[in-house]
């Protein structure tokens, strides 16, 4: 068995719940938060929409990685939300489960669908023009995102399905299966 880590990293599709549970999350382990997302936009400050549009999704994506290198070097124990395509670089995914335990939030595709329609802070679910989707737009986006990056969250040691679950449940189901994992 692995060593018993001190950070969690929670993975998962936009909406799936990271920032909702993990705040709580962490404050029953007595761990500190932190979103990766925040973290972007506190050292340039402004948002990460303004960052793919000003500087386009790969500077976001250097950034995000420069952040998670950061969080990685921490004696903290802290959670960690990342964002939904942190794990579609490879070196991301080997830093966070060589680091951490990554668990991965899962919600199912109407789930996702209602808790991101009509947001105008996911520049990936937004037009070219930075307009709100038709909702048969949103939904093939939000399929095409999640067949590509799945497999990837997949690669979880915890899998959590959030689809029907509320966030107090969600963190007793998270705090079970993290059992002997972490510190």
């Amino acid at each position: 068995m692995d060593e018993p880590k001190h950070i969690i990293f929670l993975a998962g599709f936009m909406g799936s719940g990271k920032s909702t549970v993990g705040p709580e999350l962490a404050k029953k382990l007595r761990y500190d938060f932190v979103d990766i997302d925040d973290m972007i936009e506190e050292r340039e400050k402004t948002s990460v929409s303004e960052i793919f549009e000003r500087r386009g999704e790969p500077h976001f994506r250097a950034l995000e990685r420069e952040m998670l290198a950061k969080i990685s070097r921490t004696e903290r124990k802290v959670v960690v939300a990342l964002g939904g395509g942190t794990l579609g670089n490879a070196g991301n995914r080997n830093l966070v489960k060589r680091d951490g335990v990554l668990v991965y939030l899962r919600a199912n595709r109407n789930q996702i669908l209602s808790r991101v329609q009509r947001k105008r802070d996911r520049p990936l679910l937004l037009g070219p023009g930075g307009e709100v989707l038709s909702d048969k737009d949103l939904s093939e986006r939000v399929e095409t995102l999640l067949r590509e990056r799945e497999r990837h969250y997949l690669e979880a040691s915890v899998i959590v399905d959030t689809t029907n679950l509320e966030v107090p449940e969600t963190v007793d189901e998270i705090l079970t299966r993290l059992q002997g994992k972490i510190e």
